[in-house]
């Protein structure tokens, strides 16, 4: 009996005890406000991380696609300006008499008119069907944009050994990459002549594009079969043999290269910057044949201006002027000689970049003075 009420009294005092331990009511868990309140701080905190990985990448974007555009800027820029200083480039340096004897139905195609200029510009509404028009196909030209032809000889330059005016037979000292129906730029120190080849390698058993005919025919476009000077657009009689002796002027020949500018239409309803190389009139001898190539992507909008110098004192105008503004485009006009080219490029971003997510364009301008004008006199 004893032993039992000793039993009742220490289960009394140990539940007492129980009831009395500091912290108990801790170790039964969380409630349901501290939980919401964990959630809504994890969430806040996966929030920032998620806003600062977002705006870090956007920007990441944005630097990436405006690197882009100064990199298609200055590749655009450097090859256009490249091209743009050397118009009217020869292997005599001679930029006075140059006869054209490529006339087709009586017209010199304007691709090869050297005496009408070497630089040519057009202004964003004319459309220049003899190269390349306005248009809504791949390659074709953007209206509202303007546009430059760049005439000069290639680089390709050889020794000329000989000429037969008799044969119309001209003979390289080396053999070359010349072919029939290319277009060729024959010169020395007095004159220059601009003709297609008839055949490119007429003799059995010489170098390829060693011997060169420079004949007409039917089949091309050469009005006669010499390359003497003929002012005008006269077709030369008098007979000129491009000498090859000690003691004379040396005679070389070059490919003539013309180059045609342009902002044009590109894949997926985009523009680029285009250059068209006109090298030969394809195998039909009068059939002109243009390679159009996307040299950058992404070009919207190009605009040339130019300054001129006055023939009278030799002063450069206080102004650019617009294509349009510029009547007489000859290397050696008197009155306003181009000796400058203003390119303005208005190129956009690959991508959506900005906050209204649209494309970001950039103005860029680049100034290109040209080499092979005549020094003035006064």
């Amino acid at each position: 009996m004893h032993a039992m009420k000793n039993s009742h009294r220490n289960l009394a005092v140990s539940n007492s005890s129980k009831r009395r331990t500091p912290g108990a009511r801790h170790q039964i868990g969380l409630t349901l406000i501290e939980l919401m309140i964990s959630l809504v701080l994890g969430l806040v905190l996966v929030g920032g991380v998620l806003s600062i990985f977002v705006s870090t990448n956007q920007t990441a974007k944005l630097n990436d696609n405006l690197m882009r555009v100064q990199e298609n800027a200055r590749g655009a820029f450097d090859l256009m300006a490249r091209e743009i200083r050397e118009a009217g480039q020869n292997p005599c340096g001679a930029r006075k008499n140059i006869v054209n004897v490529l006339r087709s139905s009586g017209t010199i195609p304007v691709w090869t008119d050297w005496n009408l200029g070497t630089l040519r510009g057009y202004d964003n509404t004319e459309d220049v069907t003899g190269i390349k028009a306005f248009g809504t196909a791949t390659a074709a030209r953007v209206s509202g944009t303007d546009a430059v032809l760049v005439i000069k000889a290639d680089a390709d330059e050889k020794a000329m050994a000989s000429h037969d005016t008799g044969t119309t037979m001209l003979t390289l000292a080396t053999g070359s990459s010349f072919q029939e129906n290319d277009i060729a730029f024959l010169c020395d120190a007095l004159s220059s002549a601009i003709f297609q080849i008839y055949d490119s390698s007429p003799a059995s058993g010489v170098d390829k594009g060693k011997n060169l005919d420079h004949k007409a025919d039917s089949s091309n476009m050469n009005c006669g079969n010499v390359l003497s000077y003929a002012p005008g657009t006269t077709c030369p009689t008098v007979v000129k043999k491009f000498e090859v002796n000690s003691g004379t002027p040396e005679v070389r020949i070059a490919p003539l290269a013309s180059a045609f500018w342009y902002v044009g239409n590109s894949a997926g309803g985009k523009r680029a910057l285009y250059r068209s190389k006109i090298t030969r009139s394809g195998s039909g001898g009068n059939t002109i044949i243009m390679s159009p190539d996307e040299i950058v992507p992404d070009v919207h909008d190009l605009q040339i201006t130019y300054l001129t110098r006055s023939g009278t004192n030799g002063d450069l105008a206080t102004n650019w002027v617009s294509a349009s503004s510029i009547t007489d485009w000859a290397d050696n006009n008197p009155t306003a000689q181009v000796m400058a080219v203003k390119l303005d490029l208005t190129l956009q971003t690959v991508d959506k970049v900005s906050t209204s997510q649209a494309v970001i364009q950039r103005h860029l301008i680049y100034v290109a003075a040209l080499r092979n004008r005549d020094i003035f006199v006064p």
